[in-house]
């Protein structure tokens, strides 16, 4: 059973066993396109999760920047993300460059760790 709960800044996206819990909101018809996005990024709208607008979603994330431990999460997942354009340029029957854009944002992540 999926269901949603609404919550501070957004709602929670929940599948479990019934009974549901006191004030769970469902059905949800879009599951599988709200389940990717962060719970502050929905809200509910007339009895239905709906994902908020570009304005609110930019209005949360400008009260709410991210920690410096956030961002040091996101830069090495980068890193690992894209450890395989290095690994592909040190394998010599390729060799293909790194294209500089990665190179840019893997400078950028190392700066922040």
């Amino acid at each position: 059973m999926r269901y949603g709960i609404e919550v501070v800044d957004g709602v929670e996206l929940t599948s479990g066993s019934s009974p549901l819990p006191e004030g769970a909101i469902e059905p949800i018809p879009d599951w599988e396109d709200l389940v990717e996005l962060p719970y502050y990024y929905l809200k509910v709208e007339n009895g239905v999760i709906v994902e908020k607008t570009e304005a609110e979603k930019t209005a949360y994330d400008e009260a709410h920047p991210p920690t410096v431990e956030e961002l040091q999460v996101e830069a090495q997942a980068y890193l690992n993300d894209s450890d395989w354009y290095v690994v592909r340029k040190a394998d010599p029957s390729s060799g293909a460059a790194v294209p500089q854009d990665v190179l840019d944002e893997r400078g950028s992540a190392r700066d922040i760790l």
